[in-house]
């Protein structure tokens, strides 16, 4: 009821005003609607056209640039595997025997290294680790690492893949 009772209040006042007064309220109040409209719906999407429109040309260059480097990246990495020889029993026994690794089981075949070690030095297996990554493309697939009584000695079960363009 208080509603009912505010709105007749409000069209007898509104009512009671001059035609010259309710003209300039009507326009002010479509001028107030015609502000917040602008405001809030028509400048803001301006603003983000503009920036889009200012943005799009180095965005346009950075994407050619991605597609570019992609292109490098794919021609550099079928290079860098073509120039690695496939890997051999004879090159792992080297390298292993460089660093004092001594193997209880060795299995090489397709581009895969499999071995087990019973003692070796942590930090001398990771290095050898790395050397391969770096020299042979091998990359870790499987790896079994136990702690041994000794500090820094494990024991390891280690499965390798060589990564090549056929890969």
């Amino acid at each position: 009821m208080k509603q009912m009772e505010m709105l007749n209040k409000l069209v007898h006042d509104w009512n009671k005003r001059e035609l010259r007064e309710r003209r300039i309220l009507i326009g002010v109040g479509m001028l107030v609607v015609a502000s917040l409209l602008y405001l809030f719906a028509v400048q803001p999407a301006y603003t983000n056209i503009k920036d889009l429109e200012n943005s799009t040309p180095a965005l346009k260059l950075q994407a050619a640039n991605m597609a570019n480097m992609a292109s490098q990246y794919g021609e550099l990495s079928k290079t860098i595997a073509e120039n690695i020889p496939p890997i051999t029993r004879e090159t792992i026994e080297s390298t292993l025997a460089r660093r004092n690794i001594k193997t209880q089981s060795l299995t090489v075949s397709n581009d895969i290294v499999r071995f087990q070690v019973n003692v070796v030095a942590y930090a001398n297996l990771m290095e050898w680790i790395l050397e391969m990554q770096k020299a042979a493309r091998l990359t870790v697939d499987e790896v079994k690492l136990t702690s041994l009584t000794e500090a820094g000695q494990v024991s390891a079960v280690m499965t390798l893949r060589q990564q090549r363009a056929s890969n």
